[in-house]
C-alpha cells in the first residue's frame, strides 16, 4: 500500500506541474520561467559580381569573388552550402560560382535566403563591380536589366536575419546608402555619393582580413589586437590603406607613367592594371619605381585642403569609403578633410558602434565593450 500511495502522490504532483505549465505560471501569481536562449544562428552570404565590361575588370572581379568565398568558407568556416556566388561574367568558370548573375537569378537567390534565414542568423551581401546612377536611381550593373538599390532593400527587408552586413564595393555604392540604411544593418560603401570612381577598395578590405593586419585598427589604445577582426576594423584599415596607395602614385606628365615606391604598392598596381596595355588610357608603371622600399606612410590630403607645388603630378584620393550602421542615409567616412581619422564606435548608438560588434562569418554580435 505504501508503494501505491507513493506512485499516486507522484502522479498527482506531475499533474499539478502540468496544469501550471498549461495555464502559465504568471496567471497563478508565480514567477515566469526564464526564456530559453535563442539557438546559435547560421551565417549566410550572397556574393554578386557585376557585368565586367573589359578583361581588366573581369580579372579584378573574379579575383575578389574567389577570395571572399575562400575567406568565408575556409578561414571563417561558413558551410559552403550557405554561400552563393553569382557573377555577371559569363566566362567566369570556377567551382565557387553557381550561375550567371541576372536580375532574375539574383532576386531568386535573395528570396531563397529569405525563406531559410532565421532571426539569429547573419546575412552578408557582397556587391563587386560596376554601378551606375541614373538620377535618382543607383543600380548595380548586370547582364540585361540592372539591380536597383530599391530592389536590394526590398529583398533585404524580407530576410529575417537581424545581423545584416552589406559590403557594397560598386561605383554606385555611396548613392545606394540612402536606400539601404536601416537601424541594425551595417553598410560599407567603397565610395561616397557623387564619386564616380571605379573603386579598388575591395582589394584592401580583403588584404586586411586575410592577413589579420586590420585587427585593432582604429582602437583607442595602441596595439589593441585580440585576433578578432570586426567590420569596423576592416573598414578603417581598408579606407586608410586605399588612400595611402593612391597617394603614393605620381606622374611627371598627364600622359606619362606612374611612379610608385613600395614593394606591396607596386605589386598591387601591377596586379590591378595588368592587361590595360592595349586599352585607351592605360596606366603604365614607371621603370624607376622602387620595389625594395617599404610602403611608407605619406600625406593623403594637402595641409589646409589646398594643393601646392609639392602635389604637382600626385594622384589625389578620389574614392572615399563610407560606413553606415545607425539607420541614417549619409554614413561617415574615416577620411576627413584633415586626413585619416578612424571611426571608433565607442559611444552607443553612434557611427561604428554596431560595426564594432559585428564579425564577418559570426552570427552572434560581440558583447558591448568587447572591442
Amino acid at each position: 500500500m505504501t508503494l501505491r500511495r507513493s506512485k499516486l502522490g507522484g502522479t498527482r504532483r506531475a499533474l499539478t506541474f502540468a496544469v501550471l505549465a498549461a495555464v502559465g505560471a504568471g496567471a497563478l501569481g508565480l514567477p515566469a520561467p526564464a526564456a530559453a536562449e535563442e539557438a546559435p544562428g547560421q551565417v549566410r552570404a550572397l556574393l554578386l559580381g557585376a557585368l565586367p565590361g573589359s578583361p581588366v575588370y573581369a580579372r579584378r572581379y573574379r579575383d575578389w569573388l574567389k577570395r571572399f568565398h575562400a575567406y568565408l568558407t575556409q578561414t571563417r568556416k561558413v558551410p559552403a552550402a550557405n554561400v552563393v556566388v553569382l557573377s555577371g561574367d559569363a566566362e567566369f568558370k570556377d567551382p565557387c560560382v553557381q550561375g550567371l548573375a541576372t536580375l532574375e537569378s539574383t532576386q531568386k537567390a535573395l528570396a531563397d535566403f529569405a525563406a531559410k534565414a532565421k532571426p539569429g542568423d547573419q546575412f552578408i551581401l557582397v556587391l563587386i563591380g560596376h554601378g551606375v546612377v541614373t538620377e535618382p536611381i543607383p543600380t548595380f550593373v548586370l547582364p540585361g536589366r540592372d539591380l536597383s538599390a530599391a530592389q536590394i532593400e526590398e529583398a533585404l527587408s524580407k530576410i529575417a536575419a537581424r545581423n545584416q552586413v552589406v559590403l557594397n564595393f560598386s561605383s554606385s555604392s555611396g548613392a545606394c546608402l540612402k536606400r539601404l540604411a536601416r537601424r541594425g544593418r551595417v553598410n560599407v560603401a567603397a565610395v561616397k555619393d557623387q564619386e564616380a570612381t571605379e573603386p579598388v577598395y575591395a582589394e584592401f578590405f580583403l588584404r586586411g582580413v586575410e592577413s589579420q593586419r586590420a585587427d585593432g585598427e582604429g582602437a583607442p589604445e595602441a596595439g589593441a589586437r585580440d585576433g578578432v577582426i570586426t567590420v569596423l576594423e576592416a573598414y578603417n584599415w581598408a579606407a586608410y590603406q586605399t588612400a595611402l596607395w593612391i597617394s603614393r602614385q605620381s606622374a611627371a606628365s598627364t600622359d606619362g607613367p606612374w611612379k610608385l615606391d613600395g614593394k606591396e604598392s607596386v605589386e598591387i598596381f601591377e596586379k590591378l592594371t595588368r592587361g590595360e596595355e592595349k586599352e585607351m588610357g592605360a596606366r603604365q608603371l614607371d621603370p624607376s619605381s622602387d620595389r625594395s622600399k617599404p610602403d611608407a606612410a605619406v600625406e593623403i590630403v594637402p595641409a589646409g585642403g589646398k594643393l601646392d607645388e609639392s602635389w604637382t603630378g600626385r594622384r589625389v584620393v578620389t574614392e572615399t569609403a563610407m560606413l553606415e550602421d545607425c539607420g541614417e542615409d549619409t554614413g561617415l567616412a574615416a577620411l576627413q578633410p584633415e586626413g585619416y581619422k578612424p571611426i571608433s564606435g565607442e559611444a552607443p548608438g553612434k557611427p561604428g558602434a554596431l560595426a564594432r560588434r559585428v564579425v564577418l562569418g559570426q552570427a552572434a554580435l560581440l558583447k558591448a565593450g568587447d572591442k
